[in-house]
């Protein structure tokens, strides 16, 4: 019997609208962002998808999103396993001075390892999982990076990443997980 998860980047916030580097620091949803998650849950709410049991990051911008695709009506568990990569001294800091924009494969100390961070999602993935039913529903919410190292690790190796309050539709039967769907329900969105 399969397991449905349905992965949600957050809304955009001012570290995104401003090219920062959010990593473990945290900025709120900007009204943009709002608009983004309010989109999403309309995409679920017309598309009627259910969600069983939900989940997000310990995060404010991940909790946010939660709560407003789901109209403030669904408990959740936060999960530290969720949080986004830490980027260590580059937190905070312009998205231009990431090493990885100058072919700079060096990555500073202080940074989270990818592998790192794709063993921690695989940990919050297990304990999801094993928290919901054969034939159930799980919302989880979370970041960009984490949420998109998860799914081409699993899935498809080829996969984008996730703009600001996406969502990726994830079966999962025993062992095997399947992308099925990529939806961007804010894409045609204009700037506030």
């Amino acid at each position: 019997m399969k397991k449905t998860l349905y992965l949600l980047r957050h809304g955009q916030t001012y570290f995104n609208y401003y090219h920062k580097v959010q990593g473990r620091c945290d900025s709120p949803l900007n009204e943009m962002g709002i608009r983004q998650v309010e989109m999403a849950r309309d995409y679920f709410q017309k598309n009627n998808i259910h969600f069983d049991k939900a989940f997000s990051s310990t995060q404010e911008r991940a909790c946010d999103t939660l709560e407003i695709a789901t109209d403030h009506q669904m408990p959740y568990k936060r999960l530290k396993d969720l949080r986004e990569k830490c980027y260590g001294i580059f937190e905070g800091r312009d998205e231009f001075l990431l090493p990885w924009n100058y072919n700079n494969p060096n990555v500073d100390p202080t940074m989270e390892k990818d592998e790192d961070v794709v063993n921690r999602m695989h940990r919050a993935v297990v304990e999801i999982l094993d928290n919901i039913n054969d034939g159930e529903t799980a919302l989880i919410v979370g970041h960009g990076d984490i949420l998109a190292k998860y799914v081409r690790d699993v899935a498809d190796p080829n996969f984008a990443g996730f703009a600001n309050a996406s969502i990726v539709k994830l079966s999962v039967d025993g062992k095997n997980v399947h992308l099925d769907k990529y939806v961007w329900p804010a894409e045609g969105l204009k700037q506030i």
